[in-house]
């Protein structure tokens, strides 16, 4: 397959990569209506946010950002620029957890920059638009985030020889963390927060409150920065362990 995938077109990879992308759009989107079907009682939200004309259109875009900058990623392979290796399945599951930290560190600076004041409202505002979340909130960004973003992952690609494992099993999980975090309920339970390591991963409540209070909680993966720069919502453990939740 990654044979085939290096010796494709342009056109080709554009259109792997399209096909791809559309197809994590609308898994995104079904998962998110299943969890909230599944833990209605554990909404955070009282609602879901409406849908609008220009938030779809900006999702849709999202999409076909997203694989404008596969391919960008796949050329940059195609010319040995990012390396792809095959081998165990620990350095695999090692490699997606350095990549989980790396990004998760990257998007927290770059995401309290987007709060700067005079910087907000020409891009990341647009985000915001959902105090609460709906099924697409996780895709509705400003252009010049989405490709932010996907300048990020590049350069970290570029930096850190990955294996081709590693990379699947991150792109699946920043998929999964994003739909939890926009789902608007909250699927762990209370006992989550007194486990000793699972207690930093970054839960749907996290990102919620992010929405509500946007002077919190900026990580994406795990709550280690904000807890470390102080970020992290005063508020965050009693609501996670359901006080105030609208179930």
């Amino acid at each position: 397959m990654l044979e085939g995938l290096r010796n494709a077109s342009f056109a080709e990879a554009g259109g792997i990569f399209l096909v791809s992308n559309l197809l994590i759009f609308g898994g995104s989107i079904l998962l998110c209506w299943l969890l909230g079907f599944a833990f209605k009682n554990r909404r955070i939200f009282d609602r879901w946010e409406p849908l609008r004309r220009v938030e779809v259109g900006a999702a849709i875009g999202t999409v076909f950002l997203n694989s404008a900058v596969s391919v960008i990623g796949w050329w940059l392979w195609t010319r040995d620029l990012i390396v792809l290796e095959a081998s165990s399945v620990g350095r695999s599951v090692f490699d997606a957890m350095v990549m989980i930290l790396a990004m998760d560190l990257g998007m927290y600076v770059f995401h309290r920059i987007a709060h700067v004041r005079w910087l907000y409202p020409l891009m990341h505002r647009f985000h915001h638009r959902h105090e609460a979340t709906n099924p697409i909130s996780l895709f509705v960004f400003h252009p010049i985030e989405v490709l932010g973003f996907g300048g990020l992952m590049i350069f970290f690609l570029a930096v850190y020889p990955m294996t081709f494992a590693g990379l699947i099993a991150y792109l699946t999980l920043n998929v999964l963390f994003g739909t939890l975090g926009h789902s608007g309920v909250e699927p762990f339970p209370a006992l989550v927060n007194r486990l000793p390591l699972i207690r930093w991963v970054g839960t749907s409540t996290f990102h919620a409150e992010h929405h509500e209070h946007p002077r919190y909680n900026f990580g994406f993966y795990t709550l280690l920065w904000d807890r470390l720069f102080g970020t992290l919502d005063p508020e965050y453990d009693r609501r996670f362990a359901g006080e105030g939740r609208t179930d």
